[in-house]
Protein backbone atom coordinates (compact mmCIF):
# COMPACT_ATOMS: atom_id res chain seq x y z
CA UNK A 1 0.00 0.00 0.00
CA UNK A 2 1.22 3.52 -1.39
CA UNK A 3 2.67 5.73 1.73
CA UNK A 4 2.43 9.39 2.43
CA UNK A 5 6.11 9.37 1.50
CA UNK A 6 5.49 7.69 -2.06
CA UNK A 7 2.50 10.34 -2.82
CA UNK A 8 4.86 12.52 -2.11
CA UNK A 9 7.27 11.33 -3.88
CA UNK A 10 4.76 11.51 -7.18
CA UNK A 11 3.59 15.34 -6.53
CA UNK A 12 7.20 16.40 -6.70
CA UNK A 13 7.76 14.39 -10.12
CA UNK A 14 4.80 15.93 -11.51
CA UNK A 15 2.97 12.76 -11.76
CA UNK A 16 -0.72 12.93 -11.80
CA UNK A 17 -2.29 10.69 -8.70
CA UNK A 18 -4.89 8.11 -8.70
CA UNK A 19 -7.86 7.12 -6.61
CA UNK A 20 -5.47 5.52 -4.05
CA UNK A 21 -3.06 8.25 -3.67
CA UNK A 22 -6.17 10.42 -3.39
CA UNK A 23 -7.10 7.59 -0.34
CA UNK A 24 -3.48 8.32 1.15
CA UNK A 25 -3.74 12.10 1.16
CA UNK A 26 -7.58 11.86 2.95
CA UNK A 27 -6.36 9.35 5.39
CA UNK A 28 -2.75 11.02 6.17
CA UNK A 29 -3.11 12.67 9.66
CA UNK A 30 0.22 14.62 9.15
CA UNK A 31 -1.51 17.99 8.51
CA UNK A 32 2.29 19.44 7.78
CA UNK A 33 3.42 16.94 5.04
CA UNK A 34 0.19 17.88 2.97
CA UNK A 35 0.42 21.59 3.89
CA UNK A 36 3.98 21.52 2.12
CA UNK A 37 2.73 18.92 -0.10
CA UNK A 38 0.57 21.37 -1.50
CA UNK A 39 2.63 24.52 -1.01
CA UNK A 40 4.82 22.92 -3.62
CA UNK A 41 1.96 22.46 -6.61
CA UNK A 42 0.55 26.32 -5.45
CA UNK A 43 4.51 27.44 -5.77
CA UNK A 44 4.48 26.02 -9.10
CA UNK A 45 2.20 27.56 -9.98
CA UNK A 46 1.98 31.24 -9.33
CA UNK A 47 5.69 31.75 -7.64
CA UNK A 48 5.24 33.21 -4.40
CA UNK A 49 2.54 35.74 -5.52
CA UNK A 50 -0.69 35.72 -3.53
CA UNK A 51 -3.56 37.81 -4.97
CA UNK A 52 -6.43 39.76 -3.35
CA UNK A 53 -9.49 41.14 -4.45
CA UNK A 54 -11.39 44.56 -2.97
CA UNK A 55 -14.72 43.77 -3.27
CA UNK A 56 -17.83 46.31 -3.64
CA UNK A 57 -21.13 44.30 -2.87
CA UNK A 58 -24.43 45.84 -4.01
CA UNK A 59 -27.38 45.49 -2.38
CA UNK A 60 -30.12 44.97 -5.09
CA UNK A 61 -32.26 47.28 -3.78
CA UNK A 62 -29.88 50.19 -3.95
CA UNK A 63 -28.27 49.44 -7.44
CA UNK A 64 -30.16 52.28 -8.99
CA UNK A 65 -28.68 54.68 -6.62
CA UNK A 66 -24.95 53.20 -5.76
CA UNK A 67 -21.76 55.22 -5.49
CA UNK A 68 -18.98 52.11 -5.88
CA UNK A 69 -15.14 53.23 -4.54
CA UNK A 70 -13.14 53.49 -7.26
CA UNK A 71 -10.84 51.32 -5.07
CA UNK A 72 -12.85 48.27 -5.77
CA UNK A 73 -11.68 45.46 -8.12
CA UNK A 74 -14.79 43.58 -8.17
CA UNK A 75 -18.71 45.31 -7.76
CA UNK A 76 -20.79 42.06 -6.85
CA UNK A 77 -24.19 41.32 -6.80
CA UNK A 78 -24.70 38.29 -4.40
CA UNK A 79 -28.75 38.13 -4.28
CA UNK A 80 -30.59 36.83 -7.65
CA UNK A 81 -33.76 38.13 -7.99
CA UNK A 82 -36.95 36.12 -8.71
CA UNK A 83 -37.35 36.87 -12.40
CA UNK A 84 -35.61 37.06 -15.44
CA UNK A 85 -36.55 40.46 -16.32
CA UNK A 86 -35.24 41.67 -12.95
CA UNK A 87 -32.30 40.24 -13.16
CA UNK A 88 -31.68 41.77 -16.24
CA UNK A 89 -33.01 45.10 -15.06
CA UNK A 90 -30.42 44.68 -12.43
CA UNK A 91 -27.31 44.02 -14.75
CA UNK A 92 -27.91 46.95 -16.31
CA UNK A 93 -28.25 49.68 -13.59
CA UNK A 94 -25.29 47.89 -11.64
CA UNK A 95 -23.40 47.97 -15.04
CA UNK A 96 -23.57 51.63 -15.40
CA UNK A 97 -22.54 52.11 -11.75
CA UNK A 98 -19.76 50.05 -12.18
CA UNK A 99 -18.12 52.02 -14.79
CA UNK A 100 -14.85 50.19 -16.28
CA UNK A 101 -14.85 48.13 -12.90
CA UNK A 102 -15.68 44.31 -13.59
CA UNK A 103 -19.02 42.90 -12.06
CA UNK A 104 -20.05 40.04 -11.44
CA UNK A 105 -23.61 38.91 -10.32
CA UNK A 106 -25.94 36.03 -9.24
CA UNK A 107 -25.92 32.15 -8.02
CA UNK A 108 -25.96 30.02 -11.04
CA UNK A 109 -28.09 27.86 -8.73
CA UNK A 110 -30.38 30.19 -7.96
CA UNK A 111 -30.31 31.22 -12.06
CA UNK A 112 -31.44 27.79 -12.72
CA UNK A 113 -34.78 28.31 -10.43
CA UNK A 114 -36.02 30.97 -12.86
CA UNK A 115 -38.64 29.67 -15.11
CA UNK A 116 -36.90 29.94 -18.43
CA UNK A 117 -34.15 27.35 -19.77
CA UNK A 118 -31.02 28.53 -17.42
CA UNK A 119 -29.56 29.13 -21.54
CA UNK A 120 -32.33 31.31 -22.01
CA UNK A 121 -31.21 33.28 -18.67
CA UNK A 122 -27.40 33.38 -19.14
CA UNK A 123 -27.84 34.83 -22.81
CA UNK A 124 -30.34 37.58 -21.72
CA UNK A 125 -27.83 38.52 -19.19
CA UNK A 126 -25.14 38.52 -21.64
CA UNK A 127 -27.27 40.74 -23.83
CA UNK A 128 -27.25 42.73 -20.95
CA UNK A 129 -23.53 43.43 -20.14
CA UNK A 130 -22.69 40.46 -17.53
CA UNK A 131 -19.84 38.69 -18.05
CA UNK A 132 -19.20 36.92 -14.72
CA UNK A 133 -21.36 34.82 -12.53
CA UNK A 134 -20.29 35.51 -9.21
CA UNK A 135 -20.62 31.90 -8.16
CA UNK A 136 -21.76 28.24 -8.46
CA UNK A 137 -22.12 25.69 -5.38
CA UNK A 138 -21.00 22.43 -6.77
CA UNK A 139 -22.41 20.38 -4.08
CA UNK A 140 -26.26 21.61 -4.78
CA UNK A 141 -25.89 21.91 -8.73
CA UNK A 142 -28.14 19.12 -10.08
CA UNK A 143 -26.19 18.47 -13.29
CA UNK A 144 -22.72 20.36 -12.63
CA UNK A 145 -21.47 19.44 -15.70
CA UNK A 146 -24.52 20.75 -18.37
CA UNK A 147 -25.02 23.83 -16.12
CA UNK A 148 -21.02 24.76 -15.72
CA UNK A 149 -21.04 24.43 -19.73
CA UNK A 150 -23.87 26.49 -20.23
CA UNK A 151 -22.05 28.97 -18.64
CA UNK A 152 -19.50 28.64 -21.39
CA UNK A 153 -21.88 28.33 -24.32
CA UNK A 154 -22.97 31.58 -23.47
CA UNK A 155 -19.79 33.25 -23.33
CA UNK A 156 -19.81 33.99 -19.78
CA UNK A 157 -17.51 33.43 -17.03
CA UNK A 158 -17.55 31.84 -13.56
CA UNK A 159 -16.07 33.81 -10.51
CA UNK A 160 -15.42 31.23 -8.80
CA UNK A 161 -16.71 27.02 -7.72
CA UNK A 162 -18.03 27.21 -3.97
CA UNK A 163 -19.37 24.70 -1.77
CA UNK A 164 -22.43 25.63 0.23
CA UNK A 165 -21.86 22.66 2.82
CA UNK A 166 -20.15 20.21 4.34
CA UNK A 167 -20.21 17.22 2.30
CA UNK A 168 -20.89 14.22 3.60
CA UNK A 169 -18.86 12.24 1.24
CA UNK A 170 -15.69 12.41 1.16
CA UNK A 171 -13.16 15.76 0.25
CA UNK A 172 -11.06 13.52 -1.89
CA UNK A 173 -14.33 12.87 -4.21
CA UNK A 174 -15.29 15.90 -4.28
CA UNK A 175 -11.93 17.46 -5.78
CA UNK A 176 -11.36 15.03 -7.81
CA UNK A 177 -15.23 16.26 -9.26
CA UNK A 178 -13.91 19.49 -9.59
CA UNK A 179 -10.80 18.32 -11.46
CA UNK A 180 -13.00 15.94 -13.74
CA UNK A 181 -14.83 19.47 -14.51
CA UNK A 182 -12.29 21.47 -15.12
CA UNK A 183 -10.60 18.62 -17.40
CA UNK A 184 -13.95 18.49 -20.07
CA UNK A 185 -14.57 22.56 -19.72
CA UNK A 186 -11.44 23.79 -18.91
CA UNK A 187 -13.85 27.24 -17.48
CA UNK A 188 -13.13 26.89 -13.79
CA UNK A 189 -10.56 29.99 -12.83
CA UNK A 190 -10.94 29.55 -9.15
CA UNK A 191 -12.06 27.16 -6.53
CA UNK A 192 -13.35 28.54 -2.96
CA UNK A 193 -13.27 25.18 -0.95
CA UNK A 194 -14.42 26.29 2.13
CA UNK A 195 -18.25 26.01 3.28
CA UNK A 196 -20.27 29.26 2.47
CA UNK A 197 -22.85 28.43 5.05
CA UNK A 198 -21.03 28.18 8.15
CA UNK A 199 -22.90 25.95 10.73
CA UNK A 200 -22.37 27.95 14.78
CA UNK A 201 -23.74 25.07 16.46
CA UNK A 202 -21.40 22.35 14.77
CA UNK A 203 -18.49 24.57 13.64
CA UNK A 204 -15.41 23.02 11.22
CA UNK A 205 -12.05 22.86 13.35
CA UNK A 206 -8.94 24.99 12.16
CA UNK A 207 -7.36 21.26 11.19
CA UNK A 208 -10.71 20.26 9.10
CA UNK A 209 -10.31 23.66 7.11
CA UNK A 210 -6.83 23.96 6.26
CA UNK A 211 -6.72 20.06 5.53
CA UNK A 212 -9.59 20.82 2.97
CA UNK A 213 -7.90 23.54 1.12
CA UNK A 214 -4.34 21.49 0.53
CA UNK A 215 -6.26 18.38 -0.27
CA UNK A 216 -7.98 21.08 -3.27
CA UNK A 217 -4.63 21.88 -3.78
CA UNK A 218 -3.03 18.40 -4.52
CA UNK A 219 -6.43 16.91 -6.22
CA UNK A 220 -7.23 19.95 -8.59
CA UNK A 221 -4.26 21.02 -9.96
CA UNK A 222 -5.69 22.10 -13.26
CA UNK A 223 -7.95 24.81 -11.36
CA UNK A 224 -5.52 27.74 -11.15
CA UNK A 225 -6.42 29.31 -8.04
CA UNK A 226 -7.81 27.82 -4.54
CA UNK A 227 -9.14 30.68 -2.74
CA UNK A 228 -10.21 31.68 0.45
CA UNK A 229 -13.23 34.66 1.87
CA UNK A 230 -11.39 36.90 3.79
CA UNK A 231 -14.65 38.48 5.38
CA UNK A 232 -16.69 34.98 5.64
CA UNK A 233 -12.92 33.41 7.84
CA UNK A 234 -11.05 36.44 8.90
CA UNK A 235 -7.88 36.80 8.81
CA UNK A 236 -5.96 34.11 10.93
CA UNK A 237 -7.68 31.10 9.03
CA UNK A 238 -6.78 33.14 5.28
CA UNK A 239 -3.28 33.37 6.59
CA UNK A 240 -2.88 29.93 7.50
CA UNK A 241 -4.63 28.80 4.74
CA UNK A 242 -2.04 30.89 2.33
CA UNK A 243 0.69 28.14 3.80
CA UNK A 244 -1.34 25.15 2.81
CA UNK A 245 -1.86 25.50 -0.95
CA UNK A 246 -4.33 28.72 -1.21
CA UNK A 247 -2.93 31.88 -3.36
CA UNK A 248 -5.96 34.03 -3.81
CA UNK A 249 -7.68 35.88 -1.18
CA UNK A 250 -11.85 37.04 -1.73
CA UNK A 251 -13.84 39.44 -0.42
CA UNK A 252 -11.76 42.09 0.98
CA UNK A 253 -13.16 45.47 1.90
CA UNK A 254 -13.33 47.91 -0.76
CA UNK A 255 -13.62 50.86 1.51
CA UNK A 256 -10.19 51.03 3.22
CA UNK A 257 -11.27 52.65 6.85
CA UNK A 258 -7.98 53.68 8.49
CA UNK A 259 -10.11 55.25 11.69
CA UNK A 260 -7.92 53.01 14.09
CA UNK A 261 -4.60 53.92 12.62
CA UNK A 262 -2.64 52.72 9.04
CA UNK A 263 -1.26 49.76 10.34
CA UNK A 264 -5.36 48.55 11.61
CA UNK A 265 -6.34 49.50 8.16
CA UNK A 266 -8.06 46.49 6.47
CA UNK A 267 -5.97 46.83 3.36
CA UNK A 268 -2.41 47.07 5.40
CA UNK A 269 -3.53 44.00 6.98
CA UNK A 270 -4.28 41.93 4.73
CA UNK A 271 -1.18 42.77 2.83
CA UNK A 272 0.84 42.64 5.93
CA UNK A 273 -0.96 38.97 6.29
CA UNK A 274 0.43 37.73 3.20
CA UNK A 275 3.93 39.14 3.68
CA UNK A 276 4.28 37.36 7.40
CA UNK A 277 3.39 33.87 5.73
CA UNK A 278 6.23 34.74 3.28
CA UNK A 279 4.24 35.42 -0.18
CA UNK A 280 4.40 38.58 -2.02
CA UNK A 281 0.91 40.47 -2.25
CA UNK A 282 -0.70 41.42 -5.52
CA UNK A 283 -3.82 43.21 -5.75
CA UNK A 284 -5.71 41.71 -8.65
CA UNK A 285 -9.40 42.92 -10.06
CA UNK A 286 -12.35 40.45 -10.60
CA UNK A 287 -10.87 39.42 -14.25
CA UNK A 288 -7.42 38.22 -12.25
CA UNK A 289 -5.94 41.47 -13.87
CA UNK A 290 -3.12 43.18 -11.52
CA UNK A 291 -3.86 46.25 -10.21
CA UNK A 292 -1.12 48.98 -9.77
Amino acid sequence: MASIEDVADKVRAGDSLSEADSHVLETCRDIISLGMLADTIRRGLHGTAVTYLRVFDLELSGVGSAVVPPAAGEVRILETPASLDAAVAAVTSAREAAGQIPLSAFCLLELSKLPEPLPVVLAALKGAGLDLLTHAPLDRLESPEQMLEAVTDAGMQLARLTIDDTPSRAWTAVCRDVAVHQRRLGSIRAFAPLSRNIDRTQPTTGYGDVKRVALSRLLAQNVSTIQVDWERYGPKLAQVALTFGADDIDSVTSVDDQSQGHRRAPLEEVRRGIAAAGFDPAERDGRFQLRG
